[in-house]
């Protein structure tokens, strides 16, 4: 393995002073315990809020914390060890676990309206295993940071939007110097390894439960991430494809800004401006939004003022929906989201599954 000095030298550092990472006082794990008291929102801060982890404000979490989630919350047991001995592997199992143990949902929107930042969100993906991006990605970063790796937070555009409404990062000098690596943990896709940047135009092809998919560099040093069109599927006609060097068409799902300033700056403005209802997003950015990976199978409920839909995708592509009631929601989220709090779930039924601001409702 290649790795310059001052990388090999941060990460024995790392080693020597966390190895006693695993006697965590109680009082020290009580700390992690979240606290959110869901129907009790605290006063609405109007102002706009510091931009949280950066260095202006870093993010919320302790090296000791950061430690404690590795081992207990994702099962990865002695971390700082793994990441001396292959950082790439430890890479991995970080994003597969986060992709497992936290389901990609809108809910935190919901706790308390109006309101998100840092501490609520890491204490909802703690204790509810939900999460956005903004909130997944963040407490990603921050462990990843806390265990050694060098990252940096990039933008991200789902495919239709207008919007950069998409968070993510970018894991530097992990197998040499230089090297770069995309680990996003919190996408609607469902990416569970970290992929490598070092292919020229076309990264290899990747198969997972939910799809088989590839990467190309795009312009404006863009990454844009495709699924494998179905054989036989008709797509519609904004559907944007892409044509690898094989002649294999690939349907454009989401795109990454690799070198984008201030990347994590501007997500903390933008979602500040979501929540508070200051700019229309997307509307799927507005109403409920829970996946959930079972049986080898993506299920995606996406539910409005209109209707309750549940998509199931599998990794050949063939899609299938089915209409739900609110009890057949509710069922499925009892059977199968165990940490989604009943009290939450009334919230979103009770605001018809859309996402309103009290700034709006004045």
């Amino acid at each position: 393995m290649f790795l310059h000095s001052r990388f090999k030298m941060r990460r024995s550092n790392r080693i020597r002073s966390g190895s006693h990472h695993t006697e965590i006082s109680k009082q020290q794990e009580f700390s992690l315990r979240p606290h959110i008291y869901i129907d009790t929102a605290p006063k609405l801060q109007r102002e706009q809020t510091q931009y949280e982890g950066t260095a202006r404000m870093p993010y919320p979490l302790t090296k000791d914390e950061a430690y404690f989630i590795t081992e207990t919350f994702l099962g990865i047991p002695r971390p700082l060890c793994l990441f001396q001995k292959n950082p790439e592997e430890l890479l991995n199992k970080i994003a597969d676990r986060m992709q497992y143990r936290v389901h990609f949902s809108t809910a935190p929107s919901f706790v308390i309206p109006g309101v998100m930042n840092d501490n609520i969100g890491k204490e909802i993906l703690l204790k509810m295993k939900l999460g956005a991006c903004i909130t997944t990605n963040s407490i990603t970063k921050a462990i990843l940071d806390h265990l050694g790796y060098r990252t940096t937070t990039i933008l991200g555009r789902e495919r239709g939007s207008t919007f950069d409404s998409h968070s993510s990062n970018i894991v530097y000098d992990v197998t040499h110097p230089g090297s770069q690596h995309l680990v996003d943990t919190a996408s609607t896709y469902f990416l569970t390894r970290a992929i490598p940047l070092d292919f020229t135009s076309e990264s290899p092809i990747y198969h997972s439960t939910t799809m088989t998919y590839r990467f190309f560099k795009g312009e404006n040093k863009s990454l844009i991430w495709c699924r494998r069109v179905p054989e036989g599927r008709t797509l519609p006609a904004e559907a944007q494809l892409i044509t690898d060097s094989l002649g294999e068409q690939w349907f454009r799902s989401l795109t990454y800004w690799l070198e984008k300033p201030n990347a994590r700056v501007y997500m903390n403005d933008f979602i500040n401006k979501v929540v508070r209802g200051q700019i229309v997003t997307d509307p799927t950015l507005r109403c409920f939004l829970l996946d959930v990976p079972l049986d080898g199978k993506m299920l995606r409920i996406l539910a409005d003022d209109k209707a309750i839909t549940m998509t199931t995708r599998d990794s050949n592509g063939s899609v299938k929906k089915q209409i739900m009631t609110e009890e057949d929601l509710k069922s499925f989220i009892d059977r199968n989201v165990p940490t989604f709090p009943q009290s939450l779930l009334q919230k979103i039924i009770d605001a018809n599954f859309c996402y309103v601001t009290p700034y709006q409702m004045e």
